[in-house]
């Protein structure tokens, strides 16, 4: 028990966070604590060996205890500016309860300074680094679950806010298996920084592909990139915060529609992590004919 390494997975009731837990649950050589703000979400997370532990980046004293004891951590944030705040003051408190390993989840790390949050998580692996972490700082590309997360496919209608753009892609479970295995094997990819990203398709070549595997017709309906904020966000206008960074995600799609921003580079590095291929479009849509097929819109 004593040699058993603690996790701390941040957001662990979240689509990467859940999966990591279900991933690691029952490897022996781990004790794994899940974090959520949401104190009855919390009681979804069970196992021999997990334990639900209330965090809130928001709130200062919930940190300190969560880090208590942890010998590496999973850090993720939210879509807000005050990403930044929060990482920060989580890593000082994680420096001084003598956690070793930080595994961050950032942005893409193609080389502009025009998109601002890509810039943010930037600032924070640096500072990961500063303060003597062994860390694995991972940079994803367009989650291929965007789709419904963001509204983005509505009653046989994917909404096109990229113009031709060909974008890179992965599926969050892709990156939950990858975390699971830096923290199975961390000594393999400690202080390293790993792109993922693994099939680029344009959103009509999505469209094609959802056609043939539904045998329904789905249309492309295209918009000015300033429309993001409007037509997905609308919820959070009060917010400042919310607002901001959607305002990054609508420069870089306009970036995108321009030609002006290199994307569609694709990476090898997934089956010698995991052990097997990534999962590319065909096999996301597969997976989630059920969703497509019925036009499901979920948030």
């Amino acid at each position: 028990m004593e040699n058993k390494k603690n996790i701390l997975i941040v957001g662990a009731t979240g689509q990467v966070g859940n999966k990591v837990i279900e991933l690691l649950n029952g490897n022996k050589a781990l004790n794994l604590f899940g974090t959520s703000r949401n104190k009855e979400k919390l009681k979804t997370l069970s196992g021999a060996n997990i334990k639900g532990v209330y965090l809130d980046l928001e709130d200062n004293d919930s940190i300190r205890p969560a880090l208590k004891g942890m010998d590496s951590a999973l850090l993720m944030t939210s879509y807000t500016a005050d990403m930044m705040r929060q990482s920060k003051r989580f890593l000082d408190i994680a420096k001084e309860e003598g956690v070793k390993h930080i595994v961050h989840i950032g942005a893409s790390g193609t080389n502009t300074n025009e998109i601002a949050h890509w810039g943010w998580h930037q600032f924070i692996e640096a500072y990961i680094e500063k303060l003597g972490f062994d860390y694995t700082h991972l940079q994803p590309e367009s989650f291929m679950q965007n789709i419904f997360n963001f509204g983005w496919l509505q009653e046989n209608t994917l909404h096109d806010f990229i113009g031709n753009a060909n974008w890179t892609w992965v599926d969050t479970d892709d990156i939950a298996e990858v975390i699971a295995q830096l923290f199975i094997h961390p000594e393999k990819y400690l202080n390293e920084t790993i792109p993922l990203g693994y099939d680029g398709k344009t959103i009509t070549e999505i469209s094609s592909l959802m056609a043939e595997a539904t045998q329904q017709d789905f249309e492309v309906v295209k918009h000015h990139p300033d429309e993001f904020r409007d037509m997905t966000y609308q919820g959070t206008k009060d917010s400042v915060y919310a607002d901001a960074y959607m305002k990054c995600v609508s420069d870089q799609f306009a970036l995108n529609a321009s030609g002006a921003l290199a994307t569609g580079e694709t990476f090898d590095n997934f089956e010698y992590i995991t052990g097997r291929k990534p999962t590319s479009w065909k096999d996301f849509i597969q997976k989630n004919k059920h969703r497509i097929g019925n036009q499901a819109v979920l948030a």
